[in-house]
């Protein structure tokens, strides 16, 4: 729960990013955020999720 509270508020950092920065500038504030999530739930799934409960996922290499 904490993992997906987390991710969620990747959410929330895009609108207050976006609001930083100049309207030409905003889609890609926003593209960075959207990659950085993709890989933040890839790093979590891999790494994150056997080391919060012990169990392999589909990667034999953690």
């Amino acid at each position: 729960m904490g993992a997906a509270m987390v991710l969620a508020m990747h959410a929330g950092f895009a609108f207050l990013e976006v609001g930083t920065v100049r309207t030409k500038n905003q889609v890609n504030a926003l593209i960075r955020v959207i990659t950085d999530f993709g890989f933040s739930t890839v790093a979590y799934f891999f790494i994150g999720f056997s080391i919060a409960y012990g169990i392999n996922s589909f990667c034999a290499c953690v």
